[in-house]
């Protein structure tokens, strides 16, 4: 289901109505009856909006004004959430992957600040994807690097580093992207030493100068 302008939805003993809904915005209305219409206007994103409605439940037309029985909170996002969730995160991500080949600075900038703050461990895949994406200019995939390296942290290192390469190999020099590493490591210095020992030593043995490299922040 997706989230439409008019909807009610209960959480816990007040109600939420969305008054505007927008490409990237929503515009709500709290309130403790929702015969009465009275309560604060908020704007948030969607995706602050979606998380908002953890363990809300949405009211059907028939069951206005009458005011419904407490809802069982539930543990996790329902799947319409997560659905809109991933749905609003895929496109920001493809927003900073078109807009940094279109010059958007702004636009571009404005995508990944809502995703730092909204992304967790479960869009690891949907980020991963778009860090490995053909599309990538070097300035997207140091932003989409950035994400990677908040939300998955040390796990993440083999993907980083290949991120690292794939941007020498065309000729740049990845501040952005060694600056997110270098956090890394000093944010997890023995998870990282380890794993990139794991790595140096592994089969595949790639990326070594890389692993070298970033050794020396956790040595």
């Amino acid at each position: 289901m997706k989230l439409e302008q008019g909807q009610i939805w209960k959480k816990g003993d007040e109600y939420l109505r969305i008054v505007e809904w927008a490409r990237l915005s929503i515009e709500y209305k709290q309130m403790k009856d929702p015969a009465t219409k009275l309560g604060t206007l908020h704007k948030v994103t969607k995706k602050e909006f979606c998380r908002l409605l953890k363990g809300a439940v949405l009211l059907k037309q028939e069951d206005l004004p009458a005011p419904q029985g407490p809802a069982e909170p539930e543990e996790d996002f329902s799947p319409e959430l997560e659905s809109a969730i991933t749905e609003s995160i895929a496109a920001d991500l493809r927003l900073i992957l078109a807009g940094s080949k279109d010059g958007e600075a702004d636009e571009v900038l404005e995508a990944q600040a809502r995703l730092k703050a909204a992304v967790c461990a479960d869009d690891l895949p949907v980020l991963l994807d778009a860090l490995k994406s053909p599309e990538n200019t070097f300035w997207s995939r140091e932003l989409i690097a950035e994400l990677v390296a908040k939300t998955g942290g040390v796990d993440c290192l083999e993907d980083l580093l290949d991120a690292l390469e794939a941007g020498a190999a065309q000729g740049h020099d990845n501040d952005g992207l060694q600056g997110s590493l270098i956090e890394l490591a000093r944010r997890d210095p023995e998870e990282c030493r380890s794993k990139l020992l794991e790595l140096k030593t592994g089969q595949k043995s790639k990326n070594q100068e890389s692993i070298e490299w970033l050794l020396d922040f956790v040595s």
